[in-house]
């Protein structure tokens, strides 16, 4: 086309390199971009921001920089896709600080960031024990509208118990109730997951405790917390007893809450009238399609065959 005399216009450049991105030429839409600008090719933000957002995923964190001062020098600014891109690049590589002053300078410019990416920054610093400046994230992100106090908190309660500072997590969850602040549910499962991982269910309890006393209740995935914590202390039926109560609560089980359940029966060796009701439920979910006489032979070989089909409907899932 540019041999002919024909320029592309910014539709067909774009497409052209989206089309290569997309097949994971970044380096050849890089140098078509610098093509198309040198002769004069009329290139759009949409453009950049894709490549951009491309480089960010590499962590290619200078070749994202390069773009932005070549948008500047021809006179388009970003916007809030650019400043997104730039972030998740930053905080690939650890840049924390520089993500931090990207998210001021969002707020400066008038584009006011997204709530995850300033839970982001705060996972980021409580995995590098930066806690003085996930605590000023946090304060931020009220002081800017970004989240309630509610939300705020238990981001940083969040992170706390994903870089396994137990402890800390619990210190702050304890003074949010104090101060009648509500954590989320997501918040109260992530540190029911750290003290289960620590083979302390009990504490997973208590923390079931307080989140009814909040007016929560578990969802599924909590569900599955505690009773794989229950599984792996070898307390079988009270692993059942939960799953009994979160069909009662309307809740479908999914594959990880059979499986967990599955492979507890398979090791501990317990007798069918224990899982009983769970193969009756395979069953009923087009799992598995034997049937079993009450022996503890065909009991185990019901097990091995939901084993079997979970792993492969779990590797499918994965894909």
């Amino acid at each position: 086309m540019i041999g002919s005399g024909i320029l592309p216009d910014r539709l067909s450049s774009h497409g052209l390199i989206l089309g290569l991105c997309k097949s994971g030429m970044l380096d050849v839409g890089m140098k078509i971009l610098k093509t198309m600008i040198s002769v004069g090719v009329e290139v759009d933000r949409f453009t950049f921001n894709l490549l951009i957002s491309k480089c960010s995923e590499r962590g290619d964190t200078r070749r994202t920089f390069d773009l932005v001062n070549v948008m500047n020098l021809l006179g388009i600014f970003p916007d809030v896709e650019t400043l997104n891109a730039i972030i998740i690049g930053l905080n690939r590589n650890l840049a924390l600080q520089e993500s931090h002053i990207i998210l001021h300078e969002m707020a400066q410019k008038g584009f006011l960031p997204k709530g995850k990416q300033y839970i982001k920054l705060i996972n980021a610093m409580c995995r590098l024990r930066n806690l003085q400046t996930a605590f000023q994230v946090k304060d931020e992100m009220t002081s800017l509208g970004i989240a309630s106090p509610d939300v705020a908190e238990s981001a940083v309660v969040r992170g706390l118990a994903l870089c396994g500072k137990v402890e800390e997590s619990t210190l702050v969850l304890d003074r949010m109730l104090r101060e009648q602040l509500v954590p989320t549910v997501a918040t109260f499962t992530t540190l029911m997951y750290r003290f289960c991982k620590e083979s302390n269910v009990a504490e997973a309890l208590k923390l079931r405790s307080k989140m009814e006393l909040c007016g929560l209740k578990l969802d599924v995935i909590a569900y599955n917390v505690i009773i794989s914590g229950l599984c792996a202390e070898g307390d079988i039926a009270a692993a059942f007893e939960l799953y009994r109560e979160m069909k009662q609560n309307g809740l479908w089980p999914n594959a990880t809450t059979f499986t967990v359940l599955v492979d507890a029966l398979l090791t501990e060796g317990s007798d069918p009238s224990t899982g009983d009701v769970l193969l009756k439920d395979l069953k009923g979910r087009g799992i598995i399609s034997c049937d079993w006489d009450g022996s503890t032979e065909q009991f185990q070989k019901a097990l091995i065959i939901a084993k079997k089909r979970l792993k492969y409907m779990n590797r499918n899932k994965r894909k």
